[in-house]
C-alpha cells in the first residue's frame, strides 16, 4: 500500500477554503476578482482532492464490514463535532433573530425559524439535510459535508463488495462518472434536488480515479519539472475564472480538470519548484485548518454583515446561494472589512484545530 502526505496538496486545500469563505461575502472589495466570484466551483475541488487523499489512505484497507465501520466511525468524528458545534451557534442565531424581530420589528431578508426549523434541524443532527432538500439551512456550508459523509459510506461499501478487485472498482467509478457527468450536461451542477451529492459523488469517484491512476504511474512518469504542474494550475485558474454562467454545460468538465491537475502535481518530482513554494509552513497550515475556515466562515460574515446593515445601515442581499452582498462604495474600506472578518476566521479554525478536531480525530 502506497501512502505519503502530499503537503502541496494541503495547501491547495487551504488556498481552496479561502477562496470559498471570500466568496460567500462580497464587499466589492479588491478580493473580490473573477476567480473568487466563481469559487463555488472550488467545493468540487474539495470532492476531488477528498476522493484522492482517502483512496490513498484506505484504498486496499477495507474488505470486511468491521473495517468498514472503523472507517465511516473515522470520518464521523472528523467532520461531526464541528458540525454539531456550528449547527448549536446558528440555533443561537435564530432565537437571536428571533428576539430582536419580537422586540424591535426589525425582521432579516427571511423571518426567524422559517426556513431553519425543526424539520431542518432534525436533518442537520443527522447529516441528511442535502440528500433530502436543496435548501440551506442552519450552517449553508454545511451542505457539502451531508453530501460527503454518505459519500464516504457509499466508497467504503463499494470497497467491501469489490474485496480488493480494484478492475471491477475502476469499471463502477466510470460508469458512475460518465452517468452522473450526461446528467449534469442535461441538468444545472448547482440547483436541484440530490445536485449537491450527485456534485460530490461524481468529484469524489474523479479523485479515487486519479488515485488509481497515479498507482499505475508513479513508477513510469514522473516529472522533472514543475512546468506540467504549474500549467494545469494556471489552466484551472483560468477556467474557473471564465465561468459566466452556472448553468453551462461544460461546467462539469471543470472536476475532470482539477483531477489532471492534483495527478500531475503528486506525478511531479518533490525537489521541484512548485513543491517547494506550495510546502511553506504557513501554506500547508491553511490546509490543515481548512475545515475550520470552510465551517466557521459563515458565521462569522453573518455577524459582520448584520453589524454592516444595522449599525451603519448598509443595505444588504442575499441570493440563493447564501452569499450576502453589501454596498460599500469605497473598496478600500471593504478591503479592511475583509481582512478583518478573515483574520477572525483564521484564529477560530486555528482554535477549532486545536481543541476540537484534534481532540476528537
Amino acid at each position: 500500500m502506497y501512502k505519503e502526505k502530499f503537503l502541496a496538496l494541503e495547501s491547495l486545500r487551504g488556498i481552496a477554503a479561502i477562496s470559498v469563505a471570500l466568496f460567500h461575502f462580497n464587499l466589492g472589495s479588491h478580493l473580490h476578482n473573477a476567480f473568487v466570484n466563481n469559487a463555488w466551483i472550488m467545493v468540487d475541488f474539495f470532492f476531488v482532492l477528498s476522493g484522492f487523499v482517502i483512496a490513498l489512505n484506505y484504498l486496499g484497507r477495507i474488505t470486511t464490514t468491521q473495517q468498514l465501520f472503523l472507517f465511516q466511525k473515522k470520518r464521523f468524528f472528523r467532520l461531526y463535532p464541528l458540525h454539531i458545534i456550528m449547527l448549536f451557534a446558528f440555533v443561537a442565531v435564530e432565537f437571536a433573530r428571533f428576539f430582536v424581530e419580537l422586540k424591535f420589528q426589525i425582521v432579516a431578508n427571511n423571518p426567524a425559524f422559517s426556513t431553519n426549523n425543526m424539520t431542518s434541524f432534525a436533518t442537520n443532527i443527522f447529516l441528511i439535510q442535502n440528500w433530502v432538500s436543496e435548501d440551506l439551512t442552519f450552517n449553508g456550508p454545511s451542505w457539502s459535508i451531508s453530501a460527503e459523509f454518505y459519500t464516504y459510506a457509499i466508497f467504503g461499501i463499494l470497497l467491501v463488495l469489490t474485496n480488493g478487485k480494484k478492475q471491477i472498482l475502476i469499471f463502477i467509478l466510470i460508469i458512475a462518472i460518465l452517468a452522473i457527468g450526461i446528467f449534469f450536461k442535461v441538468n444545472s451542477m448547482t440547483s436541484g434536488f440530490l445536485s449537491g451529492p450527485l456534485r460530490c459523488l461524481y468529484s469524489f469517484s474523479l479523485g479515487v480515479l486519479g488515485f488509481c491512476l497515479f498507482e499505475q504511474l508513479r513508477y513510469r512518469i514522473l516529472f522533472s519539472s514543475s512546468i506540467p504542474s504549474m500549467l494545469c494550475l494556471i489552466l484551472s485558474v483560468y477556467v474557473v475564472t471564465s465561468i459566466s454562467s452556472t448553468e453551462s454545460p461544460f461546467i462539469p468538465l471543470i472536476p475532470i480538470l482539477f483531477g489532471i491537475t492534483i495527478l500531475i502535481l503528486v506525478l511531479t518530482k518533490k525537489d521541484q519548484k512548485i513543491h517547494k513554494v506550495l510546502s511553506k509552513e504557513w501554506a500547508v497550515y491553511l490546509g490543515t485548518i481548512s475545515y475550520g475556515i470552510y465551517m466557521i466562515h459563515s458565521l462569522i460574515w453573518w455577524i459582520i454583515g448584520n453589524v454592516l446593515r444595522f449599525v451603519f445601515n448598509i443595505p444588504s442581499e442575499i441570493d440563493a446561494e447564501g452569499t450576502t452582498s453589501l454596498a460599500i462604495n469605497n473598496m478600500f474600506i471593504a478591503d479592511v472589512i475583509m481582512v478583518f472578518g478573515l483574520g477572525i476566521i483564521i484564529v477560530l479554525a486555528h482554535l477549532s484545530y486545536k481543541y476540537v478536531e484534534t481532540r476528537f480525530n
